[in-house]
């Protein structure tokens, strides 16, 4: 889901020809903002991408992070990922866009080599970073950014968005649980409500014998099951969050459910 604010402030720097030199997107830790990327990627570059995939993206779109497998947050990553772009060449007046995903995570020396860089931006480049900490952002990098905060969508967006290819009873428990469309289809399959109903029986159980729900979890600590035992665990927080909540709503729905 693209965040609202990212929508308003682009639209408005590009009615006004005053695109940012560096835009620096803040969200909350485990929000996917990929849709948001795009969609400024899209609107500056006037393309239809879409994914952020390396094999189909723009030649005048760069993109580093830490994916885990290649650390592209490095100052001689950095400073080779420049070269190459200063040595391309594009279509006149275009766009160069780099992107930063989580630009707190990398190296003291790859954030100065970036503070200079922005410092001293080429003409029509733009970057675009990231952060799931924004205290741990250097502060000379804020001051040089327009920041633009993404919160998580509502539990009633993200319903919206689930309704059109899950079903009612999916859709209110999804929502509640995870808080994007990202997460959803990262951790769910055509067995994860089946767990649901598994896990709220393991529950019940464990109020007559406090070892069940133990038992029934640990069948899921095999690696190939890591998603699974995250959905569960996921699950089961908000499990726990109804069973003293003040919303008669949850509290209605869950109990229908399990009686059901």
């Amino acid at each position: 889901m693209v965040s609202k604010n990212v929508i308003t402030i682009l639209e408005n720097s590009l009615i006004n020809n005053k695109l940012s030199h560096c835009y620096l997107l803040k969200a909350p830790y485990g929000l996917n903002i990929d849709d948001s990327i795009l969609y400024m990627v899209n609107k500056i570059c006037n393309s239809k991408l879409e994914t952020l995939n390396l094999e189909t993206m723009l030649p005048n779109v760069q993109i580093f992070e830490d994916n885990g497998n290649e650390n592209n947050l490095k100052k001689e990553k950095i400073v080779a990922g420049f070269e190459e772009t200063s040595l391309s060449s594009f279509i006149e007046g275009q766009k160069k866009i780099t992107i930063f995903k989580n630009v707190e995570n990398a190296s003291k020396a790859a954030l100065n080599s970036l503070l200079k860089i922005i410092e001293e931006p080429s003409e029509n480049v733009i970057f675009i970073l990231t952060t799931n900490n924004i205290s741990k952002v250097l502060e000379t990098i804020k001051s040089r950014s327009i920041t633009i905060n993404i919160s998580a969508p509502s539990t009633q967006e993200l319903a919206s968005e689930l309704s059109i290819e899950y079903s009612e009873d999916e859709t209110w428990f999804y929502s509640h649980i995870f808080t994007d469309l990202s997460q959803v289809k990262k951790y769910t399959n055509s067995e994860s409500f089946r767990l649901i109903s598994e896990l709220l029986e393991a529950v019940e159980m464990s109020m007559k014998n406090p070892h069940y729900l133990y038992i029934f979890l640990s069948k899921f600590t095999k690696k190939d099951l890591k998603d699974d035992f995250v959905f569960l665990s996921m699950t089961l927080r908000f499990i726990f969050s109804w069973l003293w909540t003040a919303d008669s709503f949850c509290q209605k729905n869950i109990l229908n459910y399990w009686v059901n």
